[in-house]
C-alpha cells in the first residue's frame, strides 16, 4: 500500500505543480495573514484545494493538516504530540510564499506521510526548476530519481549553512541577531533563502551543510525530515533531543558538525 501512497503523493505535487506554473501567467491576489511579511495568494489556496481533494478521493480514511486550512490552529504543534493514529497527510501547497510572489525560483509544494504518528515518506517539489526530492522510510532519498547524500564537511569553519526567521525577529535585541552573529564568526557563510521545505533539502542533497531554523510548523518540515535523514543527516531540536514535530525548534546537518553546531546555538 505505501508504494501506491509514495507513487501517489508524487504525482498530485506535479498535478499541483502544473496548477502553479499555470496560474503564475495570471495576476496574483495577495493577502496578509498575520503581517506584511506572512502571506498567501490565491494560488496557495488552489494548490492546496487540489492536494486536498485528490487526497480525499483517493484515501477517504487518512487524516491531512495543511498550511491554508489548518495554519491558524495554534494547536498545530500540540496536535503533533498525539497524532491520529493511520496514515496521515502533511502539506504546505506552497512553501515560501514570499519567494512566489516576488517571482523568486526557489518555493516548492510539500508533502510528508505519517503512519501512527511517525514520518515515512516525503515528497518536496519546486515546479519552476522541475526538482523533485523524495525520500521514503529504508528507501533511500533521491533528487529527480538519482540517488542524494547529505556533503562531507568535517569542520564547522568549513560548512555553508542555511536559516530562516520571521520578519517580526528581526530587531536590535532579538535573539535572532545573537544567532547569526555566532554562526557567521564559526561556519563559511549563513544564507537565508525563505523556503524551509527545500532548504531541508538542500542539506539532503550536500548543496548546503547545515540549516537551523525556530519557529517552524509541522507542514514546513515533516517531508524535508525523512529526506534528509534518509540522505544519511541529522536532525534534532536545539537542545539536541530527536526532532518530532511537535518540536518549534530544528537543527539540520551532516553527521560530522552537528555537535559543534549545537554547541554554537546554545
Amino acid at each position: 500500500m505505501e508504494d501506491t501512497i509514495m507513487r501517489d503523493a508524487v504525482r498530485y505535487v506535479k498535478e499541483a505543480g502544473a496548477l502553479i506554473l499555470e496560474l503564475m501567467k495570471q495576476p496574483l491576489q495577495i493577502h496578509e495573514k498575520k503581517n506584511q511579511s506572512d502571506l498567501v495568494t490565491i494560488v496557495d489556496m488552489q494548490s492546496e484545494e487540489l492536494l486536498r481533494n485528490r487526497i480525499m478521493n483517493d484515501y477517504p480514511s487518512h487524516w491531512i493538516l495543511s498550511e491554508e486550512t489548518d495554519g491558524c490552529r495554534e494547536d498545530s504543534h500540540h496536535l503533533m504530540l498525539q497524532p491520529p493514529l493511520g496514515y496521515g497527510w502533511i502539506i504546505d501547497p506552497i512553501d515560501g510564499t514570499t519567494n512566489f510572489i516576488h517571482k523568486m525560483a526557489h518555493f516548492a509544494i510539500s508533502v510528508g506521510i505519517i503512519k501512527d504518528g511517525i514520518p515515512i515518506g516525503g515528497v518536496v517539489y519546486n515546479p519552476v526548476t522541475d526538482e523533485l526530492y523524495f525520500g521514503r522510510k529504508h528507501g533511500g532519498a533521491f533528487l529527480n530519481g538519482i540517488p542524494i547524500q547529505v556533503g562531507q564537511e568535517q569542520e564547522l569553519g568549513q560548512a555553508l549553512l542555511g536559516t530562516g526567521f520571521p520578519a517580526k525577529e528581526w530587531k536590535a535585541n532579538s535573539s535572532v541577531v545573537e544567532q547569526i552573529a555566532k554562526i557567521t564568526g564559526a561556519a563559511r557563510d549563513v544564507r537565508i533563502i525563505g523556503s524551509a521545505s527545500l532548504d531541508l533539502c538542500l542539506v539532503a542533497s550536500g548543496r548546503l551543510t547545515g540549516f537551523w531554523h525556530d519557529g517552524l510548523y509541522p507542514w514546513d518540515v515533516a517531508a524535508g525530515l525523512i529526506i534528509i535523514q534518509e540522505a544519511g543527516g541529522k536532525i534534532s531540536n536545539r537542545a539536541g533531543n530527536e526532532f518530532k514535530l511537535s518540536d518549534d525548534t530544528l537543527v539540520a546537518s551532516n553527521s560530522y558538525i552537528h555537535h559543534s553546531l549545537l554547541a554554537v546555538l546554545k
